[in-house]
C-alpha cells in the first residue's frame, strides 16, 4: 500500500477525532507523519509580510516566524508601546520589521494604512490577517459597525481591496470556533439578538472563511486561503475563555505551533497552495463538522455585498 495513502488516512483518521487534531497532538503527529521542514532564513528573503493583530499573542510569533524566514515584515497593532517592542525584539535579531500604528475597527485607520503601506512598499507578498476582538459586550465603532465585526471581516476584505494591485497572497486567520456557527446575514451586526461574544466572533470567524471562498470563486487577485490555528494557548483565550483554558489547558497548542502553518502559508510556492482552502497543520481541511452552518452561494454573494457596502468600495 503506498506511503502516502497511508499517511493521508493517518491524518484523516487525526482530524475526525476534532480533540486530537486541535490540540496539541496534531501538530506533533503531522510533524512527524509529514516531515514537516520549517522556512530557512532566506525563503522569503527580499519580500514583504504585513501581520495585522501583531503586537500580541499568535500575531507576535507569526511575525518572528516570518522575520526569521527573512521577511521584511510590517507589524500593525494598536498599541503603540508593544507594537515598536516586537519590533525592537526583531531588529535585537539582526532582523528587519517596522511598525505601523492602527485600529483596524476604523476604516480610516485602514485607508490610512493601506496608503502607507502603498507608498512603502512597491509589492507586498503576504498579508496576515490575524487581528481580532473577543467582546464582553457589544460596541460600535465611529462607522456604525460592530466592533468584532468591523475588526475581522470588514477591514480585513478593505485591506485586501485596497491592496490587491501589489498584493500577492492574503492569509485569514479564522478559527475551529467556526465550525459551529452560521452567518445570519438579517443581523450582521447582533443589533436584534442577546450579546453572546464567542458566539460574535465565531460567526464572524465563519464570515471569514466565506469571503475567501467568494473572492477564489469570481477569480480575483490576490490568492487567498484561511485557517486555523487549532486550540493554542494565548492571552486572548486566558481572558476571554477561561473555563475552556482551565479544562484543555495540558492539551493546548503552545504559540509556536498555533502559529506554524500561517508561517509555512507565507513562504510555500502559490503553486502548492489551494485558492480559497481552509488550512489547518498545513493542509487544506473541511469547512463544515455542525449541520445548518454552511453558508449556500447565495448567501455568500450576498455576504459580499454587505460587506462591499460597509466598506464603502
Amino acid at each position: 500500500m503506498p506511503i502516502q495513502f497511508l499517511r493521508r488516512a493517518a491524518d484523516a483518521a487525526l482530524e475526525a477525532t476534532t480533540v486530537a487534531s486541535f490540540t496539541r497532538i496534531g501538530p506533533a503527529v503531522r510533524r512527524s507523519l509529514w516531515g514537516w521542514t520549517d522556512p530557512g532564513p532566506a525563503a522569503l528573503a527580499g519580500q514583504v509580510v504585513v501581520v495585522t493583530g501583531a503586537t500580541s499573542g499568535l500575531g507576535v510569533v507569526i511575525a518572528q516566524g516570518v522575520a526569521r524566514a527573512g521577511a521584511t515584515v510590517a507589524v500593525v497593532g494598536r498599541n503603540v508601546e508593544r507594537g515598536h517592542a516586537v519590533v525592537a525584539d526583531i531588529r535585537a535579531q539582526g532582523l528587519d520589521a517596522a511598525f505601523h500604528q492602527a485600529d483596524l475597527s476604523e476604516l480610516s485607520d485602514v485607508r490610512t494604512l493601506a496608503e502607507n503601506l502603498a507608498n512603502e512598499h512597491e509589492r507586498i507578498a503576504t498579508i496576515v490577517h490575524n487581528a481580532g476582538a473577543l467582546l464582553p459586550e457589544r460596541r460600535e465603532t465611529s462607522d456604525g459597525l460592530e466592533t468584532t465585526w468591523a475588526t475581522m471581516v470588514v477591514a480585513p476584505h478593505l485591506l485586501t481591496r485596497l491592496l490587491a494591485d501589489r498584493l500577492d497572497r492574503a492569509i485569514w486567520m479564522s478559527s475551529g470556533g467556526m465550525y459551529f456557527q452560521d452567518v445570519q446575514l438579517s443581523d450582521l451586526g447582533w443589533e436584534d439578538r442577546p450579546w453572546n461574544g464567542s458566539r460574535v466572533y465565531a460567526q464572524a470567524k465563519r464570515a471569514q472563511i466565506d469571503l475567501v471562498h467568494e473572492a477564489t470563486e469570481r477569480a480575483e487577485l490576490p490568492l487567498q486561503v484561511a485557517m486555523h490555528p487549532g486550540w493554542a494557548d494565548t492571552p486572548g483565550v486566558e481572558a476571554a475563555l477561561p473555563g475552556f483554558r482551565k479544562v484543555m489547558g495540558p492539551l493546548l497548542r503552545d504559540p509556536e505551533a498555533g502559529a506554524d502553518t500561517a508561517v509555512w502559508l507565507t513562504a510555500a510556492p502559490a503553486s502548492q497552495l489551494e485558492p480559497g482552502a481552509f488550512y489547518l497543520d498545513r493542509r487544506p481541511r473541511g469547512t463544515v463538522r455542525w449541520p445548518g452552518t454552511a453558508t449556500s452561494p447565495a448567501d455568500r454573494h450576498r455576504l459580499r455585498a454587505k460587506v462591499d457596502g460597509q466598506a464603502a468600495l
